[in-house]
């Protein structure tokens, strides 16, 4: 990219938050990469989830989901479950 400084378009500082789940009401937990992020918004992602039967079904949901709004990033996702969603 022309005017951009070696090493200016990407960090080594990962972005990190810490929240406190609870585990009798928070149903899973969505790590994706801004590919994800870039299209959907947070609600979107919840919603694809929630639809699905299992923790690789939605995964596989939000990739897709991804791709048809029309991600121009890699695109990964990873849903972890901690009881069972049915």
């Amino acid at each position: 990219c022309m005017g951009v400084l070696p090493g200016g378009l990407i960090t080594a500082m990962p972005e990190i938050r810490v929240f406190d789940l609870e585990p009798t009401q928070d149903r899973f937990l969505i790590l994706a990469c801004d590919g994800v992020w870039d299209v959907l918004q947070d609600e979107d992602a919840v919603a694809v989830c929630s639809s699905q039967a299992g923790a690789q079904e939605a995964a596989l949901a939000l990739v897709r989901r991804s791709f048809a709004a029309a991600s121009d990033d890699n695109l990964t996702a990873l849903v972890l479950t901690w009881r069972d969603t049915e």
